[in-house]
C-alpha cells in the first residue's frame, strides 16, 4: 500500500497556527453550543458523521464529533488538512478512494472506510482556516451535497467561527475581569464564562429550534418554550421589541447574510438579561431567506463586570485625587523615592521648602545626604540616609534627629525625619515613603519654655498661676516660701487663700472688677503666711490669662515682698527725727563757715562763690547722713558726694581706692568740705584744670590696737605747681576744721608735679556722731 501524501503546506503556515493558537480551544471540553452544530450538520446534510475539526501543526483535534470514535487523528489520517489550500470553497470528495490525496488513507483503506467527505472551511476574518467543519459518509456520493446542503453546512460552518470568536471574547473578557479583581481587590469580580442559547428559525414553519443552553442560561425548560419566532419575539423587552423586530426583518427582507444586535430578553423568572444576538441567514437558490441560525450570549455579568470596572475606576480616581491633594497639602515634607526606571520621585511643595531645594533637582536622598548632619554635628554618609537605608536594607526610621543646612539660605535647621519602605505583592522593596518635620523653631520655643520655667522657678518674686475658678496650679519655690504653701496645695489651695482676710473686701470691690474691666490690677497688697500668720507686704500683679479666641482661662499673679522696703521707710523715718535734732548743729557749722567766708573774702562775688560752694559741699554731706544709717556713712559716699559737683564729666578725673569705712556725722560734714576746698583749688589752679589732669584719692586703715586712718589726696597731670605767697581761708579748713573735728593731722604738699594733702585720724574719733 502507498503512502498518504504529505499535507498541504498551508498546514504549518505560522501565521495560520498562531491563529489556531490565539482562540486557545485545542483541547478543550466538549460544549453544548458546538456540539449542537454537528448534530444540525449531520441532520441537514443527512451524513452519519459531522466534526468540528481543527487542523494543528502535527495532528488534527475535533472540537465536536457525532458518529466519529476518534478524538483526534495524526496529520496522515485527516482529510480535513486538504480543505485548507481552499480557504473559500467548499472541499467535496464524493469518492475518497478514487482522490488521489485521500485513496492511501487509513480511514479509507480500514474498514468500514469512510467513502463521502464534505467540509466547509473555518475561516477567520484575516483569512486564515483553522480548520473544517464536515461531514462524512461510509458510501461515496457522486453527486455531493445539495446546495440547500452546501449553504447549510457553509451557515453552520460560520455559525462555528462565530461561536469561536464569541468564545474568544468571552475568554479575553474573562482575562480583563481577572485583571480587575486583581488590581481592585475589594471589587473583585466572579468570572464565568457565558453560556450561548443557540438557535435554528425556520422561515417557512416559523418554527424555532433552540439547545439546551436556553433552560441553562435562561431558565426557560423545554415545555414552557413555544417553537415559534413569535414567542421569540415576545420575550424582548417590549422598549426593544420593535427595534429588534424590524432589524431581523431589515436583513431577512433584504439581501444581508448576517444579522447581529444586542437587547434585553426576559428569563424564565421575569429578569431580563442583556444578550448579544448573532444569526446567519440562509437563502435559497432564488435569494430568499429560509432560514436562519445564531446564537445569544448573555452579557448581563460583563455588563455588570464593566459597571463595576467604571465604578472601581471612578472610587480609585477619586481615591488618587484625594491622596494627591493631602500629598501637596500636607504640613509636612514628604517625599517618594522610588527604584528602577520608571519608578516614582516625588516631593511635596513643604518639603522643598524645609529643605530649600527646587523642582526638578537632583534626587532628594542624594541631595539630602549632602547638606545633613547627625545630631552631634557628624555629616551623614551617602548611604546613610534614611531613604536610602529604607531603600537598601527595608529599615523604618522613626523621628531620626538631623540637622540640615538649608539649600537657599544656608541656615541649619533642625528636622524629625521618618522614612519607611514600601513593598510590592512579593514583599520587594519598591520605594521609600520619607517624612520631614522642621521642629527649629519648636526647638527654640521649648528652649524659650525652659528659659521661661527656669526664671519662674529661679525668681524670688511670688509667682503663681490659677485656672478660672481661682484653684491654684503652679506656685513657685519663692512663692511657696512666702506664703507657707506646700506642694501638695497646689490644685487645692485658691489664690484668695492666701489674702489676708480683713483685705478680702478690697479684691471683691477693687481687684477683681479691675480684672474683669481691664485684665490687670497692680499695686500694694498684703499676704499672709499660711504657717505662721504673719503678714507680708508685697507689690501686687494679677492679671487675666485669655486664649486665642479671648476667652478668659485663669489669673497669673507676680508679686514681690517689700517687706525689707518697709522697714527701710519705717528706719527712716526714724533717722529723719534724728536728723531734725541734728540739723541745729548743722545751721551752727553753716553760720561759722558764712562768717568766716565773708570775713576773708576780697569781695562780695567771690563771697558769695565761695560761700555757695562750701554750703553745696556742706549739703551733700548732709543728704548721704539722710541716706545712710542716720548716725553714720560710708566714707566712699561721703567724698564721692563731695566731688559730685566737680565732675566735668570726663572719665577718670577722681580716682577712689580704699577699703569700706563708716563716717561719723561730725566728721563726715567736716571731710565734705575738707574735700571740697580741695577739689575747688584743683578746679581753679590744679590738675583739673588740665583735660588730662586727675586726682587720685587713697585710704588705707592700720591694723593695729587703735586703728588708724590714712588719706592721701594726690594731684596729677596739671601745670606745674608753685606754692602760694599766703595761705587763705580755704587751706585753713583744709588744715584745721577736720584736725579739730577728729583729733588728726592734716598736712598740704605743693609738690612740682602736683598737690598732695595727707589726713591720719583715729578711727574711733572717725566713727562719733556729736
Amino acid at each position: 500500500m502507498s503512502r498518504a501524501p504529505d499535507p498541504p503546506s498551508a498546514v504549518h503556515d505560522p501565521d495560520r497556527l498562531a491563529a489556531l493558537e490565539a482562540h486557545a480551544v485545542l483541547d478543550t471540553l466538549p460544549e453544548p453550543g458546538f456540539d449542537d452544530v454537528v448534530r444540525l450538520a449531520s441532520r441537514l446534510c443527512d451524513a452519519p458523521v459531522a466534526l468540528v475539526s481543527l487542523v494543528a501543526d502535527t495532528r488534527q483535534w475535533f472540537k465536536a464529533r457525532t458518529g466519529f470514535p476518534f478524538a483526534q487523528t495524526d496529520l496522515g489520517r485527516s482529510v480535513c488538512a486538504h480543505a485548507l489550500a481552499h480557504p473559500h470553497s467548499l472541499l467535496v470528495i464524493p469518492d475518497l478512494t478514487q482522490d488521489p490525496r485521500t485513496r492511501d488513507n487509513p480511514l479509507v483503506t480500514a474498514s468500514p472506510g469512510i467513502r463521502f467527505y464534505a467540509g466547509a472551511p473555518l475561516r477567520t476574518p484575516e483569512g486564515h482556516v483553522l480548520g473544517t467543519l464536515c461531514v462524512i459518509d461510509y458510501v461515496s456520493r457522486p453527486d455531493g451535497l445539495t446546495a440547500t446542503e452546501a449553504g447549510d453546512l457553509r451557515a453552520l460552518a460560520r455559525q462555528v467561527m462565530g461561536h469561536l470568536a464569541m468564545r474568544r471574547a468571552a475568554a479575553e473578557r474573562e482575562a480583563a475581569l481577572r485583571a480587575v479583581q486583581a488590581t481592585e481587590e475589594r471589587y473583585r469580580l466572579a468570572a464565568r464564562a457565558t453560556s450561548d442559547a443557540i438557535w435554528d428559525w425556520d422561515f417557512a414553519t416559523d418554527h424555532v429550534l433552540w439547545n439546551e443552553a436556553l433552560e441553562a442560561a435562561y431558565g426557560h425548560a423545554p415545555g414552557t418554550v413555544a417553537p415559534t419566532g413569535a414567542w421569540r419575539i415576545d420575550h424582548i423587552h417590549p422598549d426593544d421589541r420593535a427595534r429588534i423586530d424590524a432589524s431581523i426583518h431589515a436583513v431577512v427582507d433584504g439581501t444581508g447574510t448576517a444579522w447581529g444586535d444586542e437587547y434585553r430578553f426576559r428569563r424564565a423568572d421575569g429578569t431580563y438579561a442583556d444578550v448579544v444576538d448573532r444569526g446567519s441567514v440562509i437563502r435559497d437558490e432564488a435569494g430568499r431567506a429560509v432560514r436562519m441560525i445564531g446564537a445569544m450570549l448573555d452579557l448581563t455579568e460583563r455588563r455588570r463586570a464593566e459597571a463595576a470596572r467604571r465604578d472601581s475606576e471612578r472610587r480609585l480616581d477619586l481615591e488618587r485625587g484625594l491622596l494627591e491633594s493631602v500629598f501637596r497639602q500636607a504640613p509636612v515634607g514628604i517625599s517618594v523615592t522610588g527604584i528602577g526606571p520608571g519608578a516614582p520621585n516625588l516631593v511635596n511643595a513643604r518639603a522643598e521648602a524645609i529643605l530649600g531645594r527646587s523642582p526638578g533637582g537632583p534626587a532628594l536622598a542624594r541631595d539630602a545626604s549632602f547638606r545633613a548632619e547627625h545630631a552631634d554635628g557628624r555629616p551623614y554618609a551617602p548611604g546613610d540616609d534614611p531613604s536610602l537605608r529604607a531603600l537598601r536594607d527595608g529599615a523604618v526610621v522613626t523621628g531620626e534627629a538631623m540637622r540640615y543646612r538649608h539649600g537657599a539660605s544656608g541656615a541649619l535647621r533642625l528636622l524629625e525625619v521618618s522614612s519607611a519602605p514600601v513593598r510590592d505583592e512579593d514583599g520587594a522593596i519598591r520605594a521609600a515613603v520619607t517624612v520631614f518635620l522642621d521642629v527649629t523653631e519648636q526647638r527654640r520655643a521649648e528652649a524659650q519654655l525652659r528659659r521661661l520655667a527656669l526664671v519662674a522657678e529661679q525668681s524670688s518674686d511670688f509667682i503663681a498661676i490659677a485656672d478660672a475658678d481661682g484653684v491654684i496650679d503652679y506656685v513657685n519655690p519663692a512663692g511657696r516660701a512666702l506664703v507657707g504653701l506646700g506642694e501638695d496645695a497646689v490644685g487645692i489651695a485658691r489664690l484668695t487663700d492666701v489674702f489676708v482676710p480683713e483685705d478680702l473686701p478690697f479684691a471683691e470691690t477693687t481687684i477683681l472688677p479691675a480684672i474683669r474691666a481691664g485684665g490687670s490690677w497692680s499695686g500694694e497688697y498684703r499676704l499672709r503666711h499660711l504657717a505662721t500668720g504673719a503678714v507680708v507686704p508685697v507689690r501686687y500683679n494679677l492679671f487675666a490669662l485669655r486664649g486665642p479666641g479671648g476667652a478668659f482661662e485663669g489669673f497669673a499673679a507676680v508679686s514681690h515682698d517689700i517687706s525689707a522696703r518697709k522697714a527701710a521707710e519705717a528706719q527712716q523715718e526714724i533717722l529723719n527725727r534724728e536728723l531734725s535734732h541734728r540739723l541745729k548743729n548743722t545751721l551752727a557749722m553753716v553760720q561759722a563757715v558764712a562768717v568766716q567766708t565773708l570775713r576773708n573774702a576780697p569781695d562780695p562775688a567771690a563771697a558769695r562763690e565761695a560761700l555757695v560752694a562750701r554750703l553745696v559741699a556742706l549739703g551733700k554731706a548732709h543728704d548721704i547722713l539722710l541716706t545712710g544709717e542716720g548716725e553714720s556713712a560710708p566714707l566712699r559716699a561721703v567724698l564721692d558726694g563731695a566731688l559730685a559737683i566737680h565732675d566735668d564729666g570726663r572719665p577718670g578725673r577722681f580716682r577712689l581706692r580704699g577699703p569700706p569705712v563708716p563716717c561719723g556725722a561730725r566728721a563726715a560734714l567736716s571731710l565734705s568740705l575738707m574735700t571740697h576746698e580741695l577739689a575747688t583749688n584743683a578746679v581753679k589752679y590744679g590738675a583739673l584744670r588740665h583735660p588730662d589732669g586727675y586726682v587720685t584719692l587713697d585710704w588705707t586703715v592700720s591694723a593695729s590696737a587703735a586703728p588708724v586712718l590714712a588719706l592721701r589726696w594726690q594731684e596729677h597731670g596739671g601745670p606745674r605747681v608753685t606754692p602760694p605767697a599766703r595761705k587763705g581761708f580755704g587751706s585753713r579748713l583744709i588744715e584745721r576744721g577736720l584736725a579739730g573735728t577728729v583729733d588728726g593731722e592734716v598736712a598740704t604738699h605743693f609738690l612740682p608735679e602736683g598737690v598732695v594733702c595727707t589726713l591720719t585720724a583715729p578711727l574711733a574719733e572717725l566713727l562719733a556722731g556729736e
